[in-house]
């Protein structure tokens, strides 16, 4: 039970970090309208956000990797 309110959790900071706390509210506003999605928008969004991390991390990674290979 707490693994999955920590992934709860998790996926809200995500979803705040990537969206905005406002634009966070407005989703969460639209629990109104279709609440089966919200579950499915909020981890579809956090994944958006800790992939978008891990590829800026590649990516700055293999530019400093090719400013070397060509620097030296």
């Amino acid at each position: 039970m707490f693994r999955a309110q920590a992934l709860t959790v998790f996926g809200y900071m995500g979803v705040a970090s990537l969206i905005g706390v406002e634009a966070l509210i407005v989703v969460l506003g639209f629990t109104t309208v279709l609440p089966i999605a919200i579950p499915f928008l909020l981890i579809a969004a956090a994944a958006a956000y800790f992939l978008r991390e891990r590829l800026r991390t590649l990516w700055t990674g293999l530019r400093t990797r090719l400013s070397r290979d060509t620097n030296g």
